[in-house]
């Protein structure tokens, strides 16, 4: 299955403003992040750190993503 991800902050300017890699079904958010970070190793440094939401909800590793989804990828982000 071939699920685009949009990418933000750090992340767009790392890689870009969308990917698109696939993955084997039935997918879920650490199949995706494995596929993710096959194809853009850059992406590796931030690991589980960096969050997925799907359809605009924060997602867990284990959620399903299913076609058509609306998947994003955010960097860890600062608190103060």
């Amino acid at each position: 299955m071939k699920v685009e991800v949009l990418l933000f902050a750090s992340l767009r300017d790392a890689v870009g403003r969308t990917i698109a890699v696939e993955v084997s079904e039935p997918a879920t958010v650490t199949s995706l992040r494995h596929a993710l970070e096959a194809a853009h190793p850059v992406l590796a440094r931030f690991g589980t750190r960096a969050k997925l939401a799907i359809n605009e909800t924060w997602a867990k590793e284990t959620d399903s993503i299913a076609p058509g989804d609306t998947v994003a990828l955010l960097p860890p982000v600062a608190g103060g």
